[in-house]
């Protein structure tokens, strides 16, 4: 369901704009998300907080609310990530122990370091999303919020996957 409205959504600009249709009326994206039941934490609170954002932009007609989805859900992303820094399993090392039978606790501090890159990531990534709000033409919004963030996301992604292996080679 995210990942459909983590499309739809930037994409609707563009058929919105064709259509003549106020952006505005993109808060019914986020009606859906309210079942969103993945992720018993973060999943549903920020199925809340897009509901409520998805409600406002519907009853006050006004897009800047949809705007704001994905600064929420880097700003959400950020803080799990930073706030698995204190506890007693980062995320990554929890994601690795999941996905590879041979992780190991001599890997800890790499896991860490993979989540603090990540939190960075997610930081600076809501931040230019932030950005893309205030630049009138909101073309600028679709490309970068709905192409180029999955596109440094994957590369990213790849790239930790990448070192992931060569540091457990070299392990």
């Amino acid at each position: 369901m995210e990942v459909l409205l983590a499309v739809l959504l930037p994409i609707s600009i563009w058929v919105f704009k064709f259509l003549d249709i106020p952006f505005w009326v993109a808060g019914i994206f986020f009606v859906p998300l309210v079942f969103l039941k993945k992720n018993p934490y973060w999943g549903r609170a920020l199925s809340i907080v897009a509901l409520i954002l998805g409600i406002a932009s519907l009853l006050l007609r006004n897009a800047e609310f949809v705007y704001l989805y994905p600064v929420l859900v880097n700003s959400v992303l950020f803080t799990v990530f930073v706030s698995s820094l204190f506890g007693n399993q980062t995320i990554v090392e929890k994601i690795a122990r999941l996905k590879d039978t041979r992780f190991t606790d001599q890997q800890i501090p790499y896991a860490r370091k993979v989540t603090i890159v990540w939190a960075i990531f997610f930081l600076l990534n809501g931040c230019i999303a932030l950005l893309t709000i205030f630049i009138d033409d909101k073309a600028y919004w679709s490309l970068y919020n709905g192409a180029i963030s999955y596109v440094l996301m994957g590369l990213m992604f790849a790239g930790e996957l990448y070192c992931r292996k060569r540091h457990i080679e070299n392990a």
